[in-house]
């Protein structure tokens, strides 16, 4: 099976699955960093990564020059 389209609707206050032994948290804080492209959940259980990936830019005028993003 292949995703085309995933969305994720998360919100202060619900209680989520987290860790190896399957822990009940709240979600206390939702955060977007703009620089980074990551969302961070804090929780009761403390801070997560909402997702293992990040969404590549959309414009290819961003790295005209491949050496531009280590600059």
């Amino acid at each position: 099976m292949t995703l085309s389209n995933l969305a994720i609707n998360l919100e202060v206050g619900q209680e989520i699955v987290v860790g190896p032994h399957d822990e009940h948290a709240k979600i206390t804080k939702i955060e977007y960093h703009a620089k980074s492209g990551e969302v961070t959940i804090n929780t009761t259980k403390g801070p997560r990564k909402a997702l293992t990936f990040k969404l590549a830019p959309t414009y290819a005028e961003d790295w005209i020059n491949p050496a531009d993003k280590y600059r």
